[in-house]
């Protein structure tokens, strides 16, 4: 009996502090100086993608306004690879596992896919619920997430975030 209470609380200790180890989400703005910021690891997408060469910005585009050349290059290619492109959809997007361009403006983009690309112009109000899913956008304005592993890239001006989910990635560039 002793030895099944010692193994008990082993092994409520060791879940608990699985637990409660926790993870931490930084938002990074590249263009932002801030002299004490100390670095920290890149964090990196949940999908493998072949890197290309990364396509030169329009002469309009400056670094505030545009993607990284590594992300940029990636939304080119898997702009290029989309199974559908539509205008800002009335409701979710729910299509797991595809790549979707959504073109122009979008007051509310609603992401509820799993393992899916999302391309997208200008959104007012982003929340992807997916898990795995890559979200690419030029500008917004707000940014909520309460999917697991999931990434959200845009090259505007920060905007804000609420991430409540565990493993994701967002940020600009």
């Amino acid at each position: 009996m002793r030895r099944s209470t010692a193994t008990s609380v082993l092994l409520t200790a060791v879940l608990l502090a699985t637990t409660l180890s926790g993870c931490t989400v930084s938002i990074v703005d590249p263009g932002a100086a801030d002299a004490q910021r100390t670095p920290t690891p890149e964090s990196t997408s949940s999908f493998d993608v072949e890197r290309t060469e990364p396509t030169p910005p329009a002469s309009s585009s400056t670094d505030s306004d545009r993607l990284s050349d590594e992300r940029q290059a990636d939304r080119d290619r898997l702009t290029a690879a989309a199974s559908t492109t539509t205008a800002c959809p009335t409701g979710a997007v729910t299509a797991d596992g595809v790549v979707i361009r959504i073109e122009g403006s979008c007051p509310q983009l609603d992401v509820q896919a799993d393992a899916a690309v999302v391309i997208a112009d200008d959104v007012e109000s982003l929340a992807l619920s997916g898990s795995g899913t890559v979200v690419y956008v030029v500008n917004v304005s707000s940014v909520t997430v309460t999917g697991d592993a999931s990434s959200v890239f845009w090259a505007g001006s920060t905007p804000s975030v609420d991430d409540t989910g565990a493993g994701n990635t967002v940020r600009k560039g």
